[in-house]
């Protein structure tokens, strides 16, 4: 991949959400742990009268109390049960799940909002409120929101040092259903189902997400830059399946900052670079509503997604191609960044189960079983696509015309009619 800077989507294709200077962006500090502090416990049954010691003695019902209580760099244990609340972490935290817990957002109505620009004031409908450096959130099921099961957001400032491992995100990011409302997707109402996803990290660097299942929201992770450049994020060894109405992964740049008029990237600014998507099992995401398995895309003008890493995943069953990237049209003389994202040694069975319309009936358009999808409108494309095993597809790998891709003889290719389709 390209050594350029250090730190530097038909299922996420929106206007950009915030743009946040270059000056306003900066990297996000650790906050010293407390030495030694001891953790706070939550459970149903909990007292405050208790010790507080253990699940047996807890003194808090509530895991947004505990978190309001406990210090910065302390924990809270939360103990088996049902919680029906937000939890909004703003300060370096552990929030670790003991036995069966769950935390549910649904006919909660949150009290959590942030002003964002060009926006104003906005109800935050996510379960799980991230808005601090150095957070865990480990061995939770988070469930029934309107918004995001987990949303990171650097607003401003980027956020590092988030983990997210061992939890189950399941049943949320349901504002596109039903006639919900929740601002995210109002704001990419051209692609339904894009509301944040089930895990959305937004203007945040040097995180994870791993070891989780995340099932039956809308869609499953979203990387993006609404707020601010997402980088050096790891996904890994997660179960990602069954997110009806938008991509598994989705990488999508959506801010107009990314790239100036020159095409130079601007990482300080925008940009979604130098992620890793590794070891993931992605099933059957996008059935109703067109999503591929892990998608690199671009939603416009001055956007970017790339030099991200997709390797040694296993996909199969989505509704767009395994591995999607899109570079969409754009005008005479605007420029975007799709380059150097590398795609390999991941499994991929049959995909594109629902047809890729692409651009839309003007263009060319994907109705067949497709393992790799690369498709450039307009801007030159340069991606690696090597060591692959591509299965029971119609077309292997599908490249437009404009897009140059190194490794293409070291792909395995069994039961594909067409291995490699590169003149479309």
């Amino acid at each position: 991949m390209r050594t350029r800077h250090l730190a530097r989507a038909v299922c996420a294709l929106a206007a950009p959400l915030i743009i946040i200077s270059a000056a306003a962006v900066q990297s996000g500090t650790a906050s010293a742990a407390t030495p030694a502090a001891a953790p706070l416990y939550v459970s149903p049954s909990g007292q405050p009268g208790h010790s507080g010691a253990s699940c047996q003695s807890a003194r808090f019902t509530s895991v947004q109390a505990a978190i309001s209580a406990a210090p910065s760099g302390g924990s809270v244990i939360a103990c088996a049960g049902s919680y029906h609340e937000q939890v909004v972490l703003t300060k370096p935290l552990a929030l670790r799940g003991q036995g069966s817990v769950t935390i549910s957002e649904s006919g909660v109505t949150p009290a959590y909002s942030v002003t964002l620009p060009g926006l104003g004031p906005e109800t935050i409908w996510a379960a799980v409120v991230i808005a601090s450096s150095n957070v865990t959130v480990s061995g939770v099921t988070i469930t029934g929101a309107v918004g995001e099961g987990v949303l990171a957001e650097g607003l401003g400032t980027e956020l590092t040092g988030v983990t997210i491992a061992g939890d189950q995100v399941i049943g949320n990011d349901l504002g596109s259903i039903a006639g919900a409302s929740y601002y995210l997707c109002a704001l990419h109402a051209a692609v339904p189902g894009d509301c944040g996803e089930g895990v959305h990290f937004t203007g945040v660097a040097n995180s994870t997400i791993e070891g989780s299942d995340i099932s039956q929201n809308s869609g499953g992770v979203l990387l993006d830059d609404d707020t601010g450049p997402t980088r050096n994020v790891l996904v890994q060894g997660n179960l990602v399946t069954r997110n009806a109405y938008a991509c598994g992964i989705t990488l999508p740049g959506h801010n107009p900052g990314a790239v100036n008029a020159q095409g130079q990237p601007q990482p300080s600014v925008a940009g979604v670079y130098d992620n890793v998507v590794r070891a993931n099992v992605v099933l059957d995401n996008g059935l109703t509503n067109d999503g591929g398995g892990v998608l690199i895309a671009n939603a416009g003008a001055s956007m970017a997604a790339y030099d991200n890493l997709v390797e040694d995943n296993y996909i199969a069953g989505n509704g767009l191609s395994g591995v999607v990237m899109h570079a969409h049209v754009i005008g005479a003389g605007q420029v975007q960044d799709l380059n150097g994202n590398v795609i390999t040694r991941n499994v991929i069975a049959r995909d594109n189960v629902e047809g890729d319309p692409l651009d839309g009936p003007a263009g060319p358009t994907d109705p067949q079983e497709t393992g790799i999808l690369v498709y450039s409108g307009t801007t030159p494309v340069q991606v690696t696509i090597e060591q692959n095993v591509i299965s029971d597809n119609a077309i292997g790998i599908w490249l437009s015309k404009i897009v140059t891709a190194a490794g293409l003889p070291a792909n395995t290719f069994s039961r594909v009619t067409t291995p490699v389709s590169a003149s479309n």
